[in-house]
């Protein structure tokens, strides 16, 4: 895989988690998965596979409106086995902009790639 196609993976994954499609979320996230968000006032909270399959599934079951799907992509990079993409993104939170800082670490294994560890920065 290149750095194109890794960015469309991530597209493909931004635009199926956003939509609550709880298979995909199942099968692209590894089950080690560690997520790291770190708000304006520099608190950290984390998130694993378990957590937020629960919170897309949840957003499925009342049929939540998609989330913002729109990113921009300033840097991808992807070798045999492994990729990182970072990329800004804005979302909103309660009507209100929450734009973010995301890195997204990649690993292949077992024939299929998949979000190892993932990291969310507020932007202030």
């Amino acid at each position: 895989m290149n750095s194109e196609q890794l960015i469309e993976l991530t597209q493909e994954l931004i635009y199926e988690a956003t939509h609550f499609n709880v298979p995909y979320v199942k099968q692209i996230y590894a089950d080690n998965l560690l997520i790291v968000k770190v708000d304006k006032n520099g608190v950290v909270d984390t998130m694993n596979k378990e957590q937020l399959v629960g919170f897309v599934q949840g957003n499925s079951d009342v049929n939540a409106a998609p989330f913002y799907t729109k990113a921009e992509f300033h840097y991808a990079v992807c070798d045999d086995n492994m990729g990182m993409v970072v990329m800004t993104r804005d979302l909103e939170l309660n009507g209100k902009p929450d734009p973010k800082f995301f890195t997204l670490i990649w690993g292949h294994s077992s024939g299929k790639w998949q979000v190892v560890k993932e990291s969310s920065v507020a932007r202030s």
